[in-house]
This record gives C-alpha cells, structure tokens and sequence, in this order.
C-alpha cells in the first residue's frame, strides 16, 4: 500500500504514514502488497514493523528515532473516516507534530499530563483524568469539528505542556486546499471559560518546554513561535520540514523554492540571532537530534553541515543514504555500479562442438527403400522415398543451430549492466567500502541507535552460475534469465563497525529486527510452498548480530505470520499457523501463549514488559477481547475492546461497545483490577487510541 499523500509505500495495515505521518484511509489498509518485500525497522515504543526508511511509527504514529529527538514534517494530512481516527495520536508527554497529528512521545514519566485521557463526545473536547476518575470530566468551549453526513471527521490532535498546566487543543478542524487545518486553542488544564486563541488555519503545532508553541499556519507554510498569551513571531514562510533540537534552543527547517529544490536554514529558538542559510538548492536534507549534524542531498552528491558551520561534500554517486547514525556523524548508503558484464561472458556453449558437425540436412541422405503393395496391380514391389521423419528431426536440430548462431552472432557486442550497488560507510570523512555487490533492495539499520550495524542482501557473484546457450530461447532473453540467477545467488550480510562482513547461513527477505541487547537479530526465510496457486511459506530465524556473528542461524519456526512480529527486549513474539481471517496462534520464544489471536495487533506496554493482543475479534463491529500477557501469564483485560490507549501495565483506557453505525462507545478504566471504572457515555474516539482490526 502506498500513502495517500507522499506516495510512500507502507507495511500493509499501516494507519499513519511513516514518511509524512499522514493518516491512512481504511481501504489503504486493506489493499495487498502482492510479491513486495521489504525490509524493516521497529517501533521503539510499540514495537511494531515499519518501512526501514520510516521516521514516524505506521502503526502508534510516534516519533521512531526515540524519546529525545522532536521531528516536525511537512503537514499536508487527508481527510479520513471518523471511525478510522481512534489512533491518531500517543500518549501524553513530549510532543512531536506531523501532518497535523500531534505525535506524543514517552509514557508515565513523573508528569502531571501523564494521567489525562482525552476524547470527543458530541463534537467536543473532553478530558478525564485517570488518577482522580471518579471527578466529572471537564468539557473544553469549542467544537472539534463538523461531522458530515456519511461519518466522516477529520484528524487533529491535543496535547499538554511538559508541566502538566496547559493543554493546546483544535476546534473547527475542517479539511482546505493545503490539507488539514484548524484553529489551535491554548487553556488551563481543567479550565472551562474562553481559551486563549493561538491562531486559525494552524495545520500542525508542538508546545515547547517553555509553554510557547511552534505551528504552521496553510497558505504559504508560514511558521511561527506564539506564547501562551497569544503574541506570535514569524519564523519563515514555504517551510517544508524542520526539525527541533533535544534541548530546543536551535530549529532548523527547509524552504521551498517552488522548483522542487530547498534552502535550508537554522536559528535560534529565541530568535535573537539572525536566521542562517545551511545550504541552498538542495534535494533533502536529515538532521541528527542535537542539530550537530545536517546532512543535504543535491542530486546524487551528499554534503554534511556541522554544528552550524559551512558544508562539506562527503559523497557522491549515492543512491540510497541511511541516517539511522547520524547522532555519531556516520551515514551508510548505496552508489549504483557503472560495471557492465559481456554477455559472452557469462554464457556456456555447450552446444559449439555439436553445432560444428551440423549441417543441412538433404533428403537424398534420407531417401529409403520400402517393399508396398501397389494398389492398381495387388504386387509388392520395392520403391523408393523419403523418412520424412528422420528428415523433420535432423532439419529440426539443425534449426536450432542456426538459431543459437544467430545468438552468438549477437553475443559478440551484446552487453548488461549488473543490477548490483555498492555499499558504503561515512564518518568523520572518511568513506569505507563495505561491499560491491548489493542487492537494490532497502537495508536494516536500527533507527534506536543502540545496535551500530546494518544488515544487507548481496548477490554472490562468483558463485552465480553461467547460462548455458541450449537454455537460451532468444538473445532478448539473456538479461531477465542471468537476473534470475542472481536473486538465486543472493545472501545475507551482518557488517558492524567493529567487524568485516559476515555472511548468514540463510538468506532472508525480511529482517524483524535486532534485541535491545544487541546481540540476536531475527529474520524470515521466505519460499514457494508446495501448491499450484503461488502460495508462499514464511521461515523465522535468529541469528548473531554483533562482532561475533558466525553467520550461523537458528530456526525458530516455520509457518509464520510474514510481519506479524514484536521484539521485547530480548524476547520474540510472533503468530504462526494464520487462519483465513488472519487468526493465528501467540508465540513467544517457541512457547505457545495463546490461540485466535488476531494479526496486527501485537503492542507493546510503554514502559513495561508486558503485551496487549486481541483475540476472539468480531469482524462486523470491529471488537475483540483484549489481553495482557507479562512473561508468565496473560489474563483478560475486558471484552468487547473497540480501541484503547494503554498508559502503563496498570492504567488503559477503553473504548467498549462500540456503535460502528453512530460511532459512538463507552469510555472506561481499566485500573489493575478486573472491574473496570466507567468514565463516559457516547464517546467518539480517544486520541492516542488504538484501534482492533
């Protein structure tokens, strides 16, 4: 599936876009991505599987380079199905924006704002707060948005200051030419009387650690800095995508040219220093989390801008950059090869001492004598005639002959550019050649930075086999047939920074990911099935990650879900044996922990060891029973689950009995404890809320 506004392409079932952060209307979800694998990283927070280039979680929408690092991109998000809405923003803490979506990042950490649910009912804002339940929840002025008549709404999010004192919420979300747009409100927490307006036609907003906030505005991309009292200060205006230091002192941000090309520029937060143009005319550009590294592509060249000084080329020729360690300065990426193989030379005649002898075949060589009865007389008699038989498969062979000599003819000039990239690796200048042969497939790089590696496929070139000209139909042939071989050739690598490249056992389509250790990566084997209709069997491996890796690989099981998978620490979870509504049976490190549970719907507890899963799901309301397992046991947390929010192992709000007609559920608590707490009636959707389907 691709997204419906940067043409992404998305893990199936992707709800946010990991690219732009967009939210993905629900046939999106449910096209299939027939024959297309590729590889992935994982969610620090949810631990789900993503596009290896993602940069914002498809599936809980957070930030994937971690807790520290404040992204904002271009804000250009489509309407959607209200019922679709539930899960359009996380939990409440550090605030990330994309696409008009607020993205919260972190969990309980300390925060008074941790504690708050946020949702719509009747149009309206509506909070409640887990630590003190049973108050009535507060009603912020100002509706959300206007509900059409077929259910649709469209995606703004809310989010809370670092101290918990103020929350920045939209009203009159309504969808114009630049995408979503909405008027951002400032209030106190709790608070019922008039909000502070911030501004109208806001299109994506982050509160800052200070309590000002940082928004976009449609129209001409303008950005501004507003503090609570509503004095605002423009920063520039064609802001594409900009991003926010950890420490939010500096922003750097990119301005369209209206050519397709970008300037990109830095300032201090505080604007007290003059803005400062990084580059010009550039294609892209990725910042590190502290800002000291910019990295800008012009075309094929990439130059790299440090701590705020003067750019440097540091490659050229690359094809595909990989910025998962741009925190320590170092960037992999790909260069097409130039290298171009003569057919000849990867062709075996094994037909030339055979073709030599061959000539045209004359029927006097297969003229022979037959005793017939003459119809007219009734004798036998001995005539003469030819064995057209004989004849036909001589003529026949020497066909084929002259149709491999015209091969040949057309072998002696005839040339093929190897489909193959060459894989290196930038650090304090320095460029290193890791390999010359790698498949043009996307790599895995851990986006968590924990694990410094990257795992590749490579075709392995001296062991590719050559054509054999009795193979060959026709020259135009030649190319897909010797491509074929290569996939057939291909392995799989490990490279760390400490060590040279280790070749696995196995070779593997789809990389799951790496363990928070370091040490144990997982992978799946993917091969034809034995049937007639295509079908395809799914291999799950782990293997040695670190410097020593020796290629060997353990099977953990066959019959898996393909990117049904949830890494917990050092701990693997997958569904194998799926049914045909997608159901399947809960593993955990070979141990069976449940059956019908639902694919896609494995997540991660924030800040806890524990899982969610659905089972028993209900297609025609979307409900399944939600349960928790912790390691040990896993025990139910309530029944009929439409969506829910988990806030920590001991704290989930719940959406229940949901009306897939009025879209419209009950809102409840669930506290640790088997009896659930009722918080609201005809609620719509819960932000941060993930939906079961």
């Amino acid at each position: 599936m691709k997204c419906i506004n940067c043409g992404c392409e998305l893990p199936e079932g992707a709800r946010f876009c990991g690219n732009c952060g967009t939210p993905q209307p629900e046939h999106q979800q449910e096209e299939q991505q027939s024959g297309q694998q590729v590889q992935q990283r994982f969610c620090p927070h949810c631990g789900e599987a993503n596009d290896a280039d993602a940069v914002f979680c498809s599936i809980c929408g957070k930030d994937m380079n971690g807790d520290g690092q404040p992204v904002v991109e271009e804000t250009t998000s489509k309407k959607v199905p209200k019922k679709l809405i539930v899960g359009a923003v996380g939990v409440v803490a550090a605030v990330v924006v994309i696409g008009g979506v607020v993205k919260i990042v972190g969990g309980l950490g300390g925060s008074k704002s941790d504690s708050y649910i946020t949702y719509v009912k009747d149009g309206y804002i509506n909070q409640s707060d887990i630590e003190h339940y049973k108050k009535k929840p507060v009603e912020y002025q100002g509706r959300y948005g206007s509900t059409s008549d077929d259910g649709e709404n469209y995606s703004a999010g809310v989010s809370y200051s670092k101290d918990g004192k103020y929350i920045c919420y939209p009203t009159d979300v309504n969808y114009g030419d630049d995408g979503i747009e909405f008027r951002l409100n400032m209030q106190k927490v709790g608070k019922t009387e008039e909000p502070v307006k911030i501004d109208s036609s806001v299109t994506s907003y982050t509160i800052l650690d200070n309590n000002k906030i940082l928004y976009k505005k449609a129209g001409n991309d303008t950005l501004y800095i507003n503090d609570k009292k509503g004095n605002k200060e423009k920063i520039a205006s064609d802001v594409n995508y900009f991003y926010l230091d950890s420490d939010q002192k500096n922003i750097v941000w990119s301005e369209s040219n209206g050519d397709g090309t970008i300037n990109v520029c830095q300032q201090d937060i505080a604007l007290k220093k003059e803005k400062k143009t990084l580059a010009k005319d550039v294609d892209s550009f990725y910042a590190s989390s502290d800002l000291k590294y910019v990295v800008v592509q012009e075309q094929d060249t990439l130059y790299i801008v440090e701590n705020f000084g003067e750019k440097q080329k540091i490659a050229s020729g690359v094809e595909n950059p990989y910025f998962s360690y741009l925190d320590d300065g170092g960037v992999y990426y790909t260069k097409q090869s130039e290298e171009t193989i003569n057919a000849s030379d990867i062709i075996e005649d094994d037909c030339a001492d055979s073709d030599a002898e061959l000539e045209r075949p004359d029927e006097e060589d297969y003229k022979v004598e037959k005793i017939e009865k003459n119809d007219w007389t009734g004798k036998y008699e001995k005539v003469e005639s030819v064995d057209e038989d004989a004849y036909d498969e001589a003529y026949e062979k020497y066909y084929d002959k002259q149709e491999r000599d015209e091969i040949r003819e057309e072998l002696e000039d005839y040339e093929i550019s190897t489909p193959v990239e060459k894989l290196y690796y930038v650090k304090d200048g320095k460029e290193t050649q890791i390999d010359a042969a790698v498949t043009q497939t996307h790599c895995y790089t851990d986006y968590t930075g924990k694990w410094k590696g990257i795992i590749y496929n490579r075709y392995n070139m001296e062991e590719v086999p050559k054509l054999k000209i009795s193979d060959i139909d026709n020259a135009g042939s030649i190319e897909s047939d010797y491509y074929q071989l290569l996939l057939e050739s291909a392995q799989t690598c490990v490279y760390t920074e400490k060590s040279k490249t280790v070749v696995l056992e196995e070779n593997f389509e789809n990389i799951w990911g790496v363990t928070a250790d370091s040490k144990t990566g997982y992978g799946v084997k993917v091969e034809d099935a034995d049937s007639d209709n295509g079908d395809k069997t799914y291999s799950l491996y782990s293997f040695s990650a670190d410097s020593n890796s020796d290629g060997k690989c353990k099977l953990i099981s066959d019959d898996v879900g393909y990117g049904e998978e949830l890494l917990r620490g050092e701990d693997v979870y997958y569904l194998k044996d799926l049914d045909e509504d997608e159901n399947g049976d809960l593993y955990c490190n070979e141990k069976n922990i449940d059956s019908d549970v639902k694919m896609g719907t494995l997540y991660k507890v924030p800040d806890s060891e524990n899982i969610l899963y659905a089972v028993d799901y209900n297609k025609s309301n979307g409900s399944a029973t939600l349960k928790m397992y912790d390691g040990k046991k896993d025990k139910i947390i309530a029944d009929d689950v439409y969506s829910y929010l988990p806030i920590d192992e001991k704290h989930i709000a719940l959406l229940i009995d949901y009306s897939m007609k009025s879209y419209r559920g009950d809102l409840q608590y669930y506290l640790g404890k088997e009896e659930l707490k009722s918080i609201d009636e005809d609620v719509s959707f819960i932000f941060g809320g993930k939906e079961i389907y």
